[in-house]
């Protein structure tokens, strides 16, 4: 039960070194060794656009790379999903990426997807 209850806080919390993401943000999902690009976002008022995307095999490893305020912050690990998502694994927890960008940071994701408790 603690775990759930960590996990959902967690869910709700800006991640470590990233209090927000705002307007000109970039997003980018790549491999371990960071050569290989799978996604990159831009962030345009409070919706994330679609740069590129190269589909990313499910089950990879990844790294998630946040470059705010023309800065790169340390990468997120995390694990692709047959949905394609990413799962981030953060203080031991796994958080999907797409809930955390939705709920949490507030951004529209692509093709106007949005999480039902943002709305």
């Amino acid at each position: 039960m603690r775990s759930l209850v960590l996990a959902f806080v967690l869910a709700l919390s800006p991640l470590p070194n990233l209090p927000q993401i705002p307007h000109g943000s970039e997003i980018r999902v790549v491999s371990p060794d960071l050569l290989t690009v799978y996604v990159v976002w831009q962030v345009e008022q409070r919706n994330l656009v679609l740069q590129s995307k190269l589909a990313a095999p499910a089950n990879r490893e990844v790294r998630v790379l946040f470059r705010v305020d023309g800065g790169y912050r340390p990468p997120y690990n995390g694990i692709t999903t047959p949905s394609g998502d990413v799962v981030l694994l953060v203080q031991g927890e796994r958080i999907s990426l797409g809930e955390l960008l939705s709920r949490t940071y507030r951004l529209n994701l692509p093709n106007g997807r949005v999480l039902p408790e943002v709305r």
